[in-house]
């Protein structure tokens, strides 16, 4: 039994190795979409099939949903999904076991449609990452391959990185700049100091610093379009 959620595997079809195959091996084509047209046509499918899932997360969890949106328009898609939960960890868990270390490798393992690191789940359930067991570790990557509880965590995790750089705001009504830094921390972590991101979004076009926010900033210009595949009026 898993202690973490009720394993369910219905629902949007998993990124899996023939979609891989698909997108990276067959040249990018319109009309057939193989290449980086299928990857798209994937990504956007994800958003429209779990549109409704989206928005009642997000407004449960007090987050726009265009920003839950982005993230996962960002994510899904890439590697399969099942490599990552039932491949990738067990080999990083084996290395460890090992040369006896401590599990930092292990929780670094992105799973889920919309990836997110172990470590991630782990602190945003109120749990010390150092202190999960392998048994662990798989459960939380097998609860990661269902949508719902995926998606949730996703906005869970998104809300505690607002809250991070603004404590006490209304995470529902967010300016730019907490749009820019949510999403940027996401991808980039808590480590770096909250003038970085600043900096990074108001340095000059083609400074490196710029990376730092380049993927809040996707996000932010592409809400309109995750509004309108949300059904969401501005």
């Amino acid at each position: 039994m898993n202690m973490f959620c009720q394993v369910d595997n219905e629902g949007f079809p998993h990124w899996n190795g023939i979609d891989f195959m698909r997108f990276w091996f067959l040249p990018n084509n319109h009309r057939f979409l193989t290449g980086e047209n299928y990857l798209w046509a994937y990504k956007a499918s994800f958003l429209v099939y779990n549109r409704s899932r989206i928005i009642k997360i997000a407004r449960e969890e007090k987050i726009p949903p265009f920003l839950l949106a982005g993230v996962a328009a960002a994510e899904v898609g890439g590697t399969p999904e099942r490599l990552k939960g039932y491949g990738v960890l067990q080999f990083r868990q084996l290395i460890e076991f090992l040369i006896n270390t401590d599990n930092k490798w292990s929780n670094a393992v992105s799973v889920g449609a919309v990836a997110i690191q172990l470590r991630a789940v782990a602190e945003t359930l109120g749990l010390d990452p150092s202190q999960l067991s392998s048994l662990q570790q798989f459960q939380l990557s097998t609860c990661l391959l269902n949508n719902e509880f995926n998606l949730r965590i996703v906005a869970q995790h998104l809300k505690q990185l607002i809250f991070a750089d603004y404590p006490n705001t209304n995470t529902e009504i967010l300016n730019d700049e907490q749009i820019i830094l949510a999403g940027s921390r996401y991808n980039r972590g808590t480590q770096r100091i909250k003038q970085d991101f600043i900096d990074s979004i108001h340095a000059s076009k083609g400074d490196p610093m710029r990376e730092y926010s380049s993927y809040g900033r996707r996000i932010l210009e592409k809400k309109k379009t995750l509004n309108h595949i949300l059904g969401i009026k501005e």
